[in-house]
């Protein structure tokens, strides 16, 4: 009878495993989504000629530093990445900076520039409600919505690296949560 209690238990039990996947695929889309963001970024810090790149590489250091704290927590977050070994933030970043920034090189700096409002990304305090509006007149086929969720994506990764608290946070969630 102890057995098949046992047993019972464990078939309706949610499997710790189950949740432990579960948690690492979240983690692992939000980090599809953060590396590409932090080597466009940079690509543009670099093609641009506007903002600063530190605090975008400041964000891959820190999402380093979150994997190794929660990999010594749990082992199963070594899975973030295809290679088990590589920090996740340098292994997304460099993968998408060797492939965003070639695409960007080829498609010319001025293109590049003038496709996204950089500016407005990379320089803290530039979305004024002023920027954004001459942004949109210029572009009638973006919605306000979507361009406010840009920009506030955007302030959400930078600030990654430059409030690090989240590093440090049991591993219960990989990432901070997202202001809505």
């Amino acid at each position: 009878m102890r057995r098949f209690l046992l047993a019972l238990s464990l078939l309706l039990a949610a499997p710790c495993w189950a949740q432990s996947e579960e948690k690492l695929f979240a983690a692992g889309k939000v980090l599809e989504l953060v590396g590409p963001t932090l080597a466009q970024a940079v690509i543009a810090v670099e093609l641009c000629g506007i903002g600063d790149a530190t605090p975008w590489k400041k964000a891959v250091a820190a999402i380093d530093r979150r994997q190794a704290r929660c990999v010594a927590q749990d082992a199963i977050w070594k899975g973030l990445t295809e290679k088990p070994d590589a920090p996740a933030g340098t292994w997304f970043f460099d993968s998408f900076m060797n492939t965003r920034g070639v695409e960007a090189r080829a498609q010319g700096a001025a293109s590049y520039c003038r496709r996204v409002p950089w500016k407005m990304v990379l320089v803290p305090g530039a979305a004024t409600e002023q920027a954004k509006e001459a942004f949109l007149r210029e572009q009638p086929k973006i919605t306000r919505e979507a361009f406010d969720e840009f920009v506030a994506w955007a302030d959400w990764v930078r600030a990654l690296g430059e409030d690090t608290r989240w590093v440090e946070a049991p591993c219960t969630e990989f990432w901070p949560a997202w202001p809505r």
